[in-house]
Parts: C-alpha cells; structure tokens; sequence
C-alpha cells in the first residue's frame, strides 16, 4: 500500500509542478503526504546520510520525521540492527556518528597495513595497531565487511588486509568468550555451547552463533514432539517449554523419547555417520553437521545428547576411545556406579542401543571400568579440538596450516602449560614466518613450564 502511495505522488508532483514555481510544489507535495509514506520514502535506501540531513534542515514535519531516534536513522546499518534489542532507547543518529568515526578509523588502518606490509615487509599477523581500538568493536567489524564487500576487482589489497584484520579480531573475541566459558562450574553443562566456540573460531568469518545452531535443534526437537505425540499423546516431554531442564524419572517414558528421536533423526531427515569423508574438519563443526546431516561420532553425540536433554532425557557423555559414545541410566535412582547399570547409545550409528560387552567389540579391544565413565564439558572439548589438532597435522597441502594453528589455540586456552604444542606453536610460527615477538614469548613459556616441571 505504501508503495502504491509513493508511485501515485511521483506521478502528481510533476503536473502539479507545471502550474507552479517546481521547488514550492514539489515541497509542499512532498510534505503532504502520509507519514508513513515519508517514512518509506526516506527509509528506500537511496538516501545517503548526507541526503537525509539535507531533508531534516527544510521543514519543521521532515526534521520530526527525521528525528535521531527514530525510524530513518535506524535503517541506515540494516546489517547491524542484530546487535540491538528491540525495547531499547537508541539515539540512532548519534549511533550513526559513531559508526561513521570507526569506519574511518577502520580505514585508516587498513591503508597503513597494506603501505607498511609492502614497504617494510612487516609480518603478517602483526596487528599491534588494532588491539586499543576505542569505540564498539561490532562497528569497526562492519566496516571491515563493507571493505570485503566492495563490488570488482578494485583495492584488491584493502580486502586482503581487512579480510586479515577480521580474522584475527574475531578469533580474539571468541577465545576470550570461550575462556570465560570454561571458568564457569562444572553443574553448567552446555555442551553444545562449547561446541559452538570451537565453531566460530575456526570460521571466524562465517555467520556462526549459538542462537541460530539451537534455533536448528529447536525445529528437529518440534519434529521429535510430534511423532512422540503419535507413540503417547500424554508422553510429559509434549508440555516442556523451551528452556526448561525437567528430566523425566520414567525409563519407559523415556524409550519412548530415545525411539521418537531415532525415527526424526535418522529416518525422516537422514542424519548419518561420516564414514566415506571421516576425516574431514567439517565433521567437528556444529552448523555443518546440521547443514550437511552427517559428522563423527563426538559431533552427533552432542547433537544426540542435546536433543534428548531439551525433551527430558538425562544422557551423558562417554569419552570412550576411538568412538565417543552416550551413557543411558537403567537403574530406577537416576545414577549409578556400575558401569552394567547403563546402556550405551551410539550415535553415529543411528542411535544403536549397546552393552559394555558390544561397546568392546565396537572398538575390538578390552577397556578399563574408568573409561566408561561420564566427563564434563572442558574434557569433550579436549577431544574436539584433540581431532582437529591431529587433521591439521596432516594437512600438507595447505602451507598456512590454518587449521593447526587455530587448534593448537584452542588447545593452549584450554591447557595453557603443555609444554610439546607450546614448543609446535613456537616451531610453526618460526616455520611461517610470523609473530617473531611470539616465537620467543612461546619459547620463554616453554622454558619457564620446563623448569617448573623439573624442580617439581
């Protein structure tokens, strides 16, 4: 309707216009119109800031319209509207300054990188410049996107250096998110979370985060919910409400839940193990596993694992070697030590239900009592990134070990004193050529941990 409003004035301003001195007209036609097809007008995104500001200084009804907390001045960053919530009071147009500021800072940088890192031969990941940044970071973010987004061929060096600084900004947050996430009591056991930080910092530059990947889950976890209905129509998983971690006691009740699951998962939207492409990183990434349906077995265990959990089901996690698997309590108390007390679920293979005899044979070698026990999140975690240090090593073809760098980071934040990856990480950085300042930090930390161990 709006739109039809707009064509309607713009085939009446230029008769009236005929008649009459063009500037008065084409005002006061312009101002007569209805607020909201101003708004629509203002708000198409062929105004520049400058254009807007221009409009605000004519009139008394367009600079109201054009007040700094409203409408207009909000749809200037569409891209950054996710970073606000919706009842907060926001003076958009002092917002807009600042994130004009950080654009041009942002700028200035990048054009300082690409003159020193030719005519100094500065190393490449020697961001020292970036790391006292005043202002909001998220803007100084998008103008890094705006740079890599910028249309041909044109300052291809801008993009190289922005795409850099990216990088390295987004991985900082996203360790230091992660650090704190692991200070956090071991009673807090969002697996998932966890995952998804691993995630984010081996794709920093993709749109990763922990409210869309559950968001996903949420819809499998509704399909679950509706073939439970059809099993038991009165089944107590069918009145949770999003965010409660009511557990069911009944063994029964939660076979029910476990058969619902299998069928959804592996049936009606044919999750699988990866057994062609096993060793692929892209089996460790939680929004890949969903997007692609298949991973390894730590991967569709959290999957697993956090479905059941949403739904009332109190599975846990086994480190067992060679093959993650789920725990699965029979006993009538809810937990046990004996380890013949669970049955164990293995999710890369469908959710097979397995004995400790056939958990065994599934690995073909005899294990230890221990080794069927529960762990936490920071030991998963462990593993995770275990996989990924041991792909990256492997990778011969990609001569930025990427993936071995970022998980030898991972690695450290979690286990910052072992002493063999802080001596790789050292040898890898001397081998790149990077951070020659935190080769010998790395070397010192070494020394230090080394000579600690020894007068232990």
């Amino acid at each position: 309707m709006a739109a039809a409003a707009v064509d309607s004035a713009m085939e009446v301003v230029p008769a009236l216009a005929e008649e009459a001195a063009p500037e008065a007209v084409g005002l006061s036609c312009l101002v007569n119109l209805p607020g909201e097809v101003l708004e629509y007008i203002l708000c198409s995104g062929s105004l520049t800031a400058a254009d807007i500001g221009r409009v605000s200084s004519t009139c008394r009804r367009l600079r109201e319209l054009c007040q700094s907390s409203g409408k207009v001045w909000k749809e200037q960053w569409p891209s950054l509207m996710k970073h606000y919530s919706p009842t907060d009071y926001v003076n958009w147009l002092e917002e807009y300054k600042v994130r004009q500021k950080a654009g041009l800072e942002a700028r200035k940088i990048v054009a300082s990188f690409s003159k020193r890192f030719f005519s100094e031969h500065v190393p490449c990941n020697g961001f020292s410049d970036i790391e006292n940044l005043e202002g909001p970071e998220i803007f100084f973010e998008d103008e890094l996107v705006c740079i890599l987004n910028m249309e041909g061929r044109k300052a291809l060096t801008w993009k190289y250096y922005a795409k850099k600084i990216l990088y390295y900004l987004r991985q900082q947050k996203i360790l230091n998110n992660l650090k704190a996430f692991l200070q956090q009591p071991d009673d807090y056991e969002s697996y998932l979370e966890g995952a998804v930080y691993i995630d984010q910092y081996c794709n920093p530059l993709s749109d990763i985060s922990l409210k869309d990947i559950q968001a996903q889950i949420d819809s499998i976890v509704e399909l679950v919910c509706k073939t439970l209905r059809g099993i038991n129509s009165r089944h107590p998983s069918l009145a949770f409400k999003a965010g409660e971690s009511s557990m069911i006691m009944e063994i029964e009740l939660q076979s029910q839940v476990l058969d619902a699951m299998n069928y959804v998962l592996y049936d009606q939207l044919k999750f699988k193990g990866n057994r062609m492409d096993y060793y692929n990183a892209l089996n460790l990434y939680m929004h890949q596993v969903l997007i692609r349906r298949t991973g390894i077995p730590i991967s569709m265990s959290l999957l697993y694992l956090t479905i059941a959990r949403q739904l009332g089901v109190p599975l846990e996690p086994v480190n067992f070697p060679s093959h993650f698997l789920l725990r699965w309590c029979q006993g009538a108390e809810g937990a046990s030590l004996d380890i013949f007390d669970y049955i164990y679920i293995d999710a890369f293979g469908k959710g097979k239900q397995l004995t400790v005899k056939e958990c065994e044979y599934l690995i073909g070698q005899h294990v230890t009592a221990a080794l069927y026990g529960v762990v936490n999140v920071k030991k998963v975690l462990q593993r995770m990134v275990g996989n990924l240090l041991s792909l990256g090593k492997r990778e011969g073809i990609d001569q930025s070990y990427q993936l071995l760098r970022d998980s030898l980071d991972l690695y450290l934040a979690m286990y910052p004193d072992q002493v063999q990856l802080l001596l790789l990480q050292a040898r890898l950085y001397f081998h790149l050529g990077i951070w020659p300042e935190k080769v010998i930090i790395l070397l010192c930390c070494f020394a230090l941990v080394l000579e600690r161990d020894i007068l232990a």
